[in-house]
């Protein structure tokens, strides 16, 4: 499966389905498309998901209270939802509700999910 949407990006890699973020901005279209896809990721396949937000420099709290609410459904079937790219202010916000290790199972996926700053 590989779908290109307006404004993502889903293909298929090892054990899992990525979703990128082709947008550099959050808006009501992008999150109606990111729903649709999570929601059928979710009920129509058995796999894990992962999704790159590279491309946003920031993360609204409104879609990553969404994220969170999918990775744990997520959880609760024994998948996970991996978010690579996360910008540091996600990345503070789930440190300090103790939030970590629901999007980042191990610390390999958390190192590899941190963004390369730009230069």
């Amino acid at each position: 499966m590989a779908k290109k949407t307006k404004y993502l990006t889903v293909r298929e890699v090892q054990n899992a389905y990525e979703i990128v973020i082709l947008s550099k901005n959050v808006h009501p279209e992008l999150e109606e498309e990111l729903d649709s896809v999570m929601h059928m990721l979710f009920f129509q396949t058995r796999s894990h998901i992962q999704m790159d937000l590279s491309n946003l420099p920031y993360l609204p709290l409104t879609l990553l209270t969404k994220l969170l609410n999918i990775a744990r459904d997520l959880r609760l079937k024994k998948r996970v939802l991996v978010l690579l790219g996360l910008p540091l202010s996600g990345y503070i916000y789930l440190k300090r509700f103790g939030l970590i290790r629901l999007v980042f199972p191990s610390e390999a996926i958390l190192r590899e999910s941190h963004r390369v700053p730009r230069g």
